[in-house]
């Protein structure tokens, strides 16, 4: 990777200067622990601002605060071979980071550094360590030995068992500013117009990666989709089989919408409809509302959890639906 290309990278995320720089200087002055937590919300950019913190440390010749892109360490990261920086990841078919995968990591870190004199651990999702794993992992965090970094990512800080996330030191990622991640959408994606590209962010909850995401594919169109059928039920003229016809063939990114529009929808219920949901009809169901609609987010929860499981997602869906249906004006 050249330096040019480094350069690129850093400016694909500007919201995260402040984050980038203030490492800089924890690095500078020694006060950057040895096992930073990055946390925050979805889509903020915690993984590459982690990503950016690995290049950073191993660098071998960093320059104006910056990986330089051009040292043999930072071509050996670019080329995913470097010796002394182990990742700690789900492996294909797993939900929950095992505790051999732990064990074996913990002893990758206790090897003789091969380039320079630092070893860096990234472990990312850090919240989906099982119990076993996690206490596998705390000698570690308590007793790093030598120059040795564990750099954790995760979107939700609460699944961690607290003798984890204490022997951590926590950086918070945050949403960014809503204008100055508007432009960089808009920015980068000059085939949608602004409008689209703002309603994006309102449902990543101003997360500018995830909406991202949804711009670059479909992921929108089936948000919106969602959304029109959902409220096609509230109004009592939506064809359920159809629904759940379409629903299966996207089962993961499915559930992941269904459970923000009950989050949307309950938040309109609360308080007042947020824009998205202006011209949506609100349920009839009167005070029964709410607790319908926190089950309808807590089933889609669940059935993001399964979503990559081999189990009948119609028969789910068709079952979140008749939940659904009593908020229905029919």
């Amino acid at each position: 990777m050249t330096a040019g290309t480094f350069e690129r990278d850093v400016d694909r995320h500007p919201w995260l200067d402040v984050e980038r720089e203030a490492l800089n200087q924890a690095l500078a002055h020694d006060r950057l622990g040895h096992a930073p937590m990055f946390l925050g919300s979805p889509g903020v950019g915690k993984r590459a601002l982690a990503e950016w913190l690995v290049r950073r440390i191993l660098c071998l010749q960093p320059r104006d605060g910056q990986p330089c892109g051009e040292c043999h360490s930072c071509k050996l990261i670019e080329t995913g071979g470097h010796p002394d920086l182990f990742r700690l990841e789900l492996l294909e078919d797993k939900t929950e980071i095992l505790v051999d995968q732990v064990r074996d990591f913990i002893a990758s870190l206790g090897l003789t550094p091969s380039i320079g004199s630092r070893r860096i651990g990234l472990i990312v999702p850090a919240d989906r360590l099982n119990r076993n794993a996690a206490n596998a992992l705390l000698k570690t965090l308590e007793e790093p030995s030598g120059e040795v970094w564990l750099v954790l990512v995760t979107d939700n800080e609460d699944r961690l068992p607290v003798t984890v996330s204490s022997r951590c030191q926590r950086r918070y990622v945050a949403v960014p500013d809503k204008p100055a991640a508007l432009d960089w959408l808009c920015q980068r994606h000059g085939d949608r117009d602004r409008a689209e590209c703002e309603l994006a962010l309102d449902l990543a909850d101003g997360a500018p990666l995830l909406a991202d995401d949804w711009l670059t594919g479909v992921g929108l169109e089936l948000g919106l989709s969602i959304r029109d059928g959902l409220a096609g039920m509230i109004s009592g003229r939506a064809d359920e089989a159809s629904l759940v016809a379409q629903w299966r063939e996207t089962p993961a990114e499915s559930w992941r919408w269904l459970a923000r529009f009950s989050q949307l929808w309950l938040h309109g219920v609360l308080a007042t409809p947020p824009n998205v949901l202006a011209d949506a009809p609100m349920p009839v169901a009167g005070a029964d509302a709410g607790p319908i609609l926190e089950q309808c987010w807590k089933q889609a929860l669940e059935g993001t959890r399964l979503a990559n499981r081999p189990i009948r997602h119609d028969w789910l869906m068709q079952s979140w639906l008749s939940e659904w249906r009593k908020l229905s004006h029919a």
